[in-house]
């Protein structure tokens, strides 16, 4: 099973590195392919970021056009992480830039765009906004990119730059608040 799963992570990222070769080339269906691949994950991590939906909607159109524009130089062959570094780098400038404050009280009302509500097979279904606004900023952005990106502890704590036993703490913290969070009645409920 391990096998399996391995050998599609490099099934995918080998599709995502020649996408972006592609991309590099000038291949206008190759960033159209890469965009119907990767909007849900880099929609996913600016949500996480700014729990803003038209913000989040902006980082993912700017990410688009900074592969458009830096595909040529890529080099990492890391192409999820190359991709989701562009995204969480322009949602924390996009943060700067408007010397916004995120609060999640200030989203508590808002519902959560319909590609990001994930349902659990535990007789619940669980909006993903409510149990990310139960975390910390980091350990919501950890659970982000390992649950709806992908992406492994490793390439997680490269991408943030902390160290790995870091992440995956962060991530078993995460994923128990996550339990507590939901073994709890709450109106966010669905």
């Amino acid at each position: 099973m391990d096998n399996k799963l391995s050998r599609v992570q490099k099934d995918e990222t080998k599709i995502l590195d020649e996408l972006i070769i592609s991309i590099g080339n000038g291949d206008q269906n190759a960033l159209q392919t890469l965009y119907y691949q990767c909007k849900r994950g880099i929609f996913a991590v600016a949500y996480a970021i700014l729990h803003d939906y038209q913000l989040a909607e902006d980082v993912l159109q700017e990410t688009i056009f900074k592969i458009w524009e830096h595909a040529s130089s890529y080099r990492s062959r890391r192409p999820k992480a190359w991709i989701y570094a562009i995204a969480r780098n322009l949602s924390l400038d996009m943060i700067k830039q408007q010397k916004c404050t995120v609060s999640i009280e200030d989203f508590e009302d808002i519902p959560l765009p319909e590609g990001l509500v994930t349902h659990v097979d535990y007789d619940e279904r669980i909006s993903l906004t409510s149990g990310l606004d139960c975390l910390d900023h980091d350990d919501a952005l950890i659970i982000v990119f390992k649950v709806i990106v992908g992406l492994s502890h490793l390439e997680i704590a490269k991408l943030l730059k902390i160290p790995y036993r870091t992440v995956r703490y962060r991530y078993q913290k995460a994923i128990s608040g996550l339990k507590i969070f939901l073994s709890e009645p709450h109106e966010h409920h669905i």
